[in-house]
């Protein structure tokens, strides 16, 4: 295996700290092995990374420090299985141990997706899940020609969740990362924040919700559909199930599936009024805008 490669990242306040980041190849094939931008590409031409979020290691916090694979980032995971079918599948992974805006202006994401564009790939696509959605939008938001077709967003605390003002349950190493998942500190950056999503920028978001809740469990609906991106008109799409499980279940990885291949239009005002009634249960549901059973 090649060594780790080492990047620099900024978070919100702390210095800024040194932070391992790793891309692997997870499809086609059926082992995930570090990609180096000498390979051309095998088969597709069009490549998807897939960003992970918090993993907490309370009881080993070395783990924190070095970039990991997600059992659904590997290459037999319903997800990629669904992928591999249009896209050669990467995975992007990174110490947790700064905030999630320092990993998002870090080299590490933008050096893989230069090298991706570099190794022959026309379009590239996004898809990160939690804080890896939000990771994603920042992403973009700085990188705006860096060459990223379109993001999708998977269960994603734009306006921040709850748990991360808690102070137990993670590592002292993941309190920068936990925290600035933080509602308030969502709130900061996206109010001090000189960048903007682009128009042009195809994105979506994929809302992760129980029935008969307000919430997919770790983040509320509110955060993952903000009134920030509403207003821009990105549009959503409903998944009823569990913030844990999104990515790990079929059904999702089908509709990821389908988001990564389609187009993403902006929705008009009226759109996006009627996909709040939608949300809000409040009408029945209208095609293209969620689904709201399986």
């Amino acid at each position: 295996m090649l060594p780790i490669v080492f990047v620099i990242a900024a978070t919100i306040s702390a210095p800024i700290a040194d932070v391992p980041t790793e891309l692997w190849q997870v499809a086609p094939g059926t082992e995930a092995r570090v990609w180096t931008v000498s390979e051309k590409p095998v088969e597709k031409g069009r490549a998807l990374v897939l960003i992970p979020g918090l993993h907490v290691h309370p009881l080993r916090p070395t783990k924190a420090t070095k970039p990991e694979l997600r059992a659904w980032q590997l290459p037999k995971s319903e997800l990629v299985k669904a992928l591999a079918k249009d896209f050669d599948v990467f995975a992007f992974g990174y110490a947790q141990t700064v905030s999630v805006d320092g990993i998002a202006q870090a080299p590490g994401l933008r050096d893989a997706v230069a090298n991706l564009r570099k190794s022959g790939y026309k379009e590239i696509v996004l898809v990160g899940h939690s804080a890896g959605g939000v990771i994603g939008r920042q992403f973009v938001e700085v990188n705006p020609n860096a060459g990223v077709s379109r993001v999708i967003a998977v269960g994603s605390p734009f306006a921040g969740a709850e748990m991360a003002t808690l102070n137990v349950g993670f590592p002292k190493v993941q309190a920068p990362f936990v925290k600035s998942l933080a509602p308030e500190v969502r709130k900061d950056a996206t109010r001090t924040s000189k960048f903007a999503l682009g128009p042009d920028m195809e994105f979506a978001c994929v809302v992760c919700k129980l029935k008969r809740a307000e919430t997919d469990g770790v983040v509320q609906v509110r955060s993952q559909w903000p009134e920030d991106l509403q207003q821009l008109g990105v549009p959503a799409v409903l998944s009823q199930v569990a913030h844990t499980e999104a990515m790990c279940d079929a059904d999702t990885a089908k509709l990821i599936a389908e988001l990564a291949n389609g187009k993403l239009t902006r929705w008009s005002a009226d759109e996006v009024t009627a996909a709040r009634k939608i949300l809000a249960g409040e009408t029945a549901t209208r095609p293209g805008l969620f689904r709201r059973e399986k």
